[in-house]
């Protein structure tokens, strides 16, 4: 069976951490736009709940906040858990890799930067900073 999903969206909020004998869990919400709209021209999202571990929880604190960019390979999971007598049923997506798709901090500018030919005649002409298009990958 294959189990993979990508997406790309922003975090709704800021991730929440938790921890546990040393061990980091990170989980959030994505907000992962739909390629076309309502009826009424709205704008349709699906949130999809994602959680990590290890190093990737310990970059997810550092780096994430409400309305960063990411693009997340993972797997989805689906656990159930009883409160007050009613069981309630979850499906997570389990985050394998991340990229920081967002400047880290608007002001801060950063020595890395990917970009093309393109990229660097357009930046030229508008004097415009490589920052907003850095990708960071944590794997």
């Amino acid at each position: 069976m294959i189990n993979n999903i990508v997406i790309v969206g922003r975090l709704t909020k800021d991730p929440k951490i938790y921890e546990k004998e040393g061990n980091k869990l990170a989980t959030m919400c994505v907000a992962i736009t739909r390629n076309y709209r309502d009826k009424d021209q709205n704008t349709i999202c699906d949130y999809l709940y994602c959680k990590a571990v290890g190093k990737i929880a310990n970059n997810i604190e550092l780096y994430l906040n409400k309305g960063s960019l990411v693009g997340i390979t993972g797997q989805m999971q689906s656990r159930k858990y009883e409160k007050e007598g009613q069981m309630h049923y979850v499906s997570e997506l389990f985050i394998e890799t991340i990229k920081f798709m967002s400047p880290r901090n608007k002001d801060e500018v950063s020595e890395f930067h990917e970009t093309s030919p393109i990229d660097q005649v357009c930046n030229s002409i508008k004097d415009k900073s490589l920052q907003d298009n850095e990708i960071y990958e944590i794997v």
